[in-house]
């Protein structure tokens, strides 16, 4: 009897499916701007596996950085939602319209072109977006709402925390690790013990000898917990209706905790280096160690958050 309910539930569903199917391939053949855009939506639902895959590895690392993806792209989303009366009811010119072609098609041409580069089709889809939404609303949906397609279009990039950190590197170097080594030699210093440091390393001993030293790389630098922290503030702070100095106060809270809460672990694996052996070593410099740092600043960050969040503003009294 079960069996038989079972069987029907999927033969309900198949049919379902089948005509949900049917009647998106008519929509998607109804007219030539049809073809196009659905054309394009071809070229990105080539790339989701890429996506998919690369969000994979990045959670089995310990990275929480495909949660600013899912978060971007509903913000972003949710932007245009609330606007889509308005976008509908905007006009877009024969010129807008072959603009958006052009950049779906030319795009797609050069998809295959790139299959050995996650930022190439990274790069192309988020184009092909773009070209989507110019057919379809004009060249207006850019200059009226840049912040909502500018979130869509990173959240498209399937590693935004690799992203930002290359950048960073590209732009200042090794800065911020020299910085952070030093604070942890400092802080190192202050509890007796006795520290050389010599750029991004920290040796606890006279001499810098390869046992005894950390190397403070650039997953070291707190910039991997910073960056991510900033992006959470910024959808917390457009998710609750914000200011934009709330947010940007928010914004800088969180990555002056992340960077603090950087220093002791820093100290940590200097001492695990030298008095607690590699296996001690390697498991608070891998991804249950970040996360475990990880998961105590940012239930810290989410009390001082809210916080902030459901403070009223003052009333001056009028005498």
């Amino acid at each position: 009897m079960a069996q038989g309910k079972s069987s029907s539930r999927l033969e309900t569903l198949g049919r379902k499916l089948s005509q949900r199917s049917r009647s998106l391939c008519q929509t998607a053949n109804r007219n030539n701007h049809n073809r196009i855009v659905a054309f394009g939506c071809l070229v990105l639902l080539c790339f989701l596996p890429t996506w998919l895959s690369v969000v994979w590895r990045s959670i089995l690392d310990g990275s929480s950085g495909f949660l600013l993806n899912l978060g971007f792209a509903y913000i972003g989303g949710d932007i245009l939602w609330k606007h889509r009366h308005q976008l509908a009811s905007e006009s877009v010119t024969t010129e807008e319209k072959f603009l958006g072609y052009f950049l779906i098609l030319g795009s797609a041409v050069f998809f295959p072109l790139c299959l050995a580069s996650i930022s190439l089709k990274a790069l192309i889809c988020m184009v092909i977006l773009v070209g989507i939404a110019i057919s379809h609303w004009g060249i207006s949906v850019v200059t009226k709402h840049p912040l909502a397609i500018l979130l869509i279009l990173i959240s498209v990039y399937p590693d935004i925390s690799y992203l930002a950190s290359a950048s960073r590197r590209t732009l200042t170097g090794n800065q911020l690790e020299v910085a952070m080594a030093w604070m942890g030699g400092m802080a190192l210093k202050g509890i007796g013990q006795t520290v050389t440091i010599q750029g991004d390393i920290i040796a606890l001993a006279e001499t810098l000898k390869p046992e005894k030293s950390v190397w403070v790389g650039s997953g070291c630098s707190g910039f991997d917990m910073a960056f991510p922290i900033a992006g959470f503030a910024f959808i917390m702070g457009m998710y609750f209706k914000q200011s934009w100095p709330k947010i940007l106060a928010l914004i800088a809270i969180g990555v002056v905790l992340a960077l603090a809460f950087n220093v002791p672990r820093i100290m940590l694996l200097a001492i695990a280096v030298v008095y607690w052996g590699k296996d001690s070593f390697e498991f608070w410099h891998g991804p249950i160690g970040g996360q475990i740092f990880s998961t105590i600043m940012l239930t810290i960050y989410y009390y001082v958050a809210m916080a902030m969040i459901e403070q009223k503003p003052k009333q001056i009294s009028s005498k």
